[in-house]
């Protein structure tokens, strides 16, 4: 008994004294040093050696969009990064960034493990826009069993000019909530008990921030217009997948509570021709599309625009009223939405199927559909099967704009 003991200490003592010889050797080889970074040859950011780009950036207020919890999924986070001190581009960034971005020094600033000191060149905007604020919430409303609208009221001294495609980051604190504490309409909650989502709950022990599109239209002058969809995990998957950190937050506020955001941000926008405007869109994907519709047709544009929007069922379908409202009052607006799965009590005499299937019958009788502008948002899924769609009418690429909000 005693052998084993001893043994047993014996190993313990190797171990023990094996891993403190690669922390020594570790220090010694890698010194634990601060790092430069130059951010457009006007600031410097200070980092430690093995911290993300992103969160060095983030750290020190420049606010680099970001909507996938730093998987590099999303791709909003690409930065111009020289010297040594960023390493080699990682495999997730390769399948993110083609060879000509990778050439020109882009990488995902949430993919970059700093080793040493390095120059970034980030989006104008985001310094003069990326400065955090905090807003007050002037109202909410649910608008599908898992979108949420949220309306806020912006600083009288933030600028409120907006392009229509335009995001907005939105930082949430750390918290701690059970979702069977939330109100919902009464025309929700069979939906939310039978699916088992009242039972979740989620705790953040720190700040994060992610990416929203805004929906706001120039009446809503003064605030910021965002549709939520709340990320639930996979059905069989909620032990293992936590809900969406910030927007299980974004379904617990009030009015009146303060929120925090930055921006805007953007590159996805109405482009300056007079070609006839294709809109196609799936979920939460509805938000920069509805901005980009008002806008234009406030502006009395007399191009040709058509929407595609498609939903699961009749309680998914939101805004319905408001754009069949605009296709009344404008005689160069449609709206056709789809659904994909309707239930008995909907009623439904639209359209049925996917908005692709929909997309694709309806431009098939177009006598140039290769002649339109395309402005695809929604979920991957979606995205694929339009561009598919669209590369079997003929359209070219350059005619065709999408956010498909990462993955």
């Amino acid at each position: 008994m005693t052998e084993v003991l001893l043994g047993s200490l014996v190993i313990v003592a190797l171990i023990v004294g094996m891993a403190m010889g690669v922390l020594i050797l570790q220090r010694r080889l890698i010194p634990d040093t601060g790092l430069d970074i130059a951010v457009n040859e006007t600031l410097h950011v200070s980092a430690r050696r093995g911290d993300r780009l992103l969160s060095a950036l983030h750290g020190a207020g420049i606010m680099i969009p970001a909507a996938c919890a730093g998987s590099g999924t999303c791709g909003l986070c690409r930065v111009t990064v020289t010297g040594d001190g960023a390493g080699e581009p990682q495999a997730t960034e390769r399948g993110v960034l083609s060879p000509r971005e990778r050439r020109a020094h882009m990488r995902l600033a949430c993919q970059t493990s700093l080793r040493g000191d390095c120059a970034v060149k980030v989006p104008d905007d985001v310094l003069t826009s990326g400065a955090r604020f905090v807003s007050k919430i002037a109202s909410t409303r649910m608008l599908a069993p898992l979108i949420r609208e949220i309306v806020v009221d912006l600083p009288k001294e933030q600028s409120s000019e907006f392009r229509a495609g335009d995001f907005m980051q939105i930082t949430a604190p750390p918290y701690r909530l059970d979702f069977g504490t939330l109100e919902l309409p009464p025309e929700y909650r069979d939906a939310w008990d039978i699916a088992g989502w009242s039972a979740m709950s989620v705790t953040s022990d720190a700040e994060v921030t992610r990416a929203y599109s805004l929906a706001t239209r120039p009446e809503d002058q003064g605030q910021a217009v965002f549709n939520i969809r709340l990320a639930v995990p996979p059905a069989g998957r909620e032990d293992e997948v936590p809900p969406g950190l910030v927007s299980s937050w974004l379904f617990s506020v009030k009015s009146g509570d303060d929120i925090t955001l930055s921006g805007p941000f953007g590159s996805f926008h109405i482009q300056p021709t007079e070609r006839e405007m294709v809109y196609v869109g799936g979920g939460v994907g509805m938000a920069p599309l509805r901005a980009m519709i008002h806008q234009a047709l406030s502006q009395g544009t007399t191009r040709r625009i058509r929407y595609f929007y498609g939903a699961r069922s009749a309680a998914d379908l939101f805004y319905a009223d408001e754009f069949t409202q605009l296709a009344d009052r404008h005689a160069n607006f449609s709206f056709s939405p789809a659904l994909s799965d309707p239930a008995p009590g909907d009623r439904w005499t639209g359209a049925t199927g996917f908005i692709h299937e929909t997309l694709r019958a309806e431009m098939s009788r177009h006598p140039a559909p290769e002649d339109c502008e395309y402005y695809l948002c929604g979920p991957p899924v979606m995205v694929s099967a339009v561009l598919a769609t669209l590369g079997r009418l003929g359209v070219d690429r350059s005619a065709i704009f999408y956010d498909d909000f990462g993955a």
